[in-house]
Parts: structure tokens; C-alpha cells; sequence
């Protein structure tokens, strides 16, 4: 955006009623929580950059698709993304994400949950069996030690 259309764009801000400020606010706080998710999901797949599908690491970009940097592999020709292979792969409104990990803590029901963050029941039920997937996965499957309680 030139330097002119950008002070023209800020003037018509202050013409704005509140209600269409508020509006254009919360479109820019959640974008900029999806920057950020994205960018969190983006370092994680620097640190570990293997293909998915035949563990090579001779990668080389191949465009974005919802806002995520895809990789194609060299060895299998197989593409993906940083969620591939993961349990948020395929999940849409990651600005949302922070917002349901915390209704999530605190307890909140699958429907409280969805109204507090914007998306549907159905949305809610299926993030929250996603989300609770990996910690599932990762447990210990049997105990050992010595254990002592009062």
C-alpha cells in the first residue's frame, strides 16, 4: 500500500462509527493471533524438518495453503505442512485455537467452550477430541516406581 492511500485508509477510520471500529479491532487481533500460531507451528517444523511420509530431509518449498509453508520432499515427491501427520492437521480457525486451549483448561462444557470462542458445537466436540488426542497417545502406559500417598 503507497504512503497516500495508507493516510487516506487512517482517515476514514476516524469517520468510522464505534461499532464498525470495534468490528475492524477484533479483525486485526485475530489475524494478528493467527500470525502468531502460525509462526509457533512454523518454528516448530524448523526444528524438525523430515518428511513425514519417508522420514528424508532433502525438502525444498512448495507454496503456502492457509497461510502455512508446504515442503515437497525430494526422495518420495510427497507434499505437506507442519501440521501434517498431527492431531490439528486439517483444522481450520487457528486464531481460535489459544481461545479453546484455555475453556479447555478451565473446564468449560464442549457448548460453553464454542460460545466463547465463536464456533459452532460441532467445531467445539471435534477440537476438543482432537486436542485431547496427543496427550492420550503420550502417556506412560504402565507405572513404575514407588508411589506413596496419605
Amino acid at each position: 500500500m503507497k504512503a497516500a492511500e495508507f493516510k487516506d485508509w487512517i482517515k476514514s477510520i476516524e469517520r468510522m462509527s464505534r461499532g464498525q471500529r470495534d468490528k475492524l479491532r477484533e479483525r486485526l487481533e485475530r489475524k494478528a493471533g493467527a500470525d502468531t500460531i502460525i509462526e509457533l507451528i512454523e518454528q516448530r517444523q524448523n526444528d524438525e524438518r523430515i518428511c513425514p511420509y519417508c522420514q528424508g530431509t532433502e525438502l525444498y518449498r512448495w507454496g503456502k495453503a492457509s497461510e502455512l509453508q508446504r515442503y515437497r520432499c525430494r526422495h518420495c515427491n510427497h507434499t505437506f505442512n507442519a501440521l501434517t501427520g498431527t492431531a490439528l492437521a486439517r483444522l481450520r480457525h487457528k486464531d481460535k485455537w489459544f481461545d479453546y486451549e484455555q475453556a479447555m483448561v478451565q473446564g468449560v462444557s464442549v457448548r460453553k467452550a464454542a460460545v466463547s470462542c465463536g464456533v459452532t458445537t460441532n467445531t467445539s466436540f471435534k477440537w476438543r477430541h482432537r486436542f485431547l488426542r496427543t496427550p492420550a497417545l503420550h502417556q506412560s502406559p504402565k507405572m513404575n516406581g514407588i508411589v506413596e500417598a496419605d
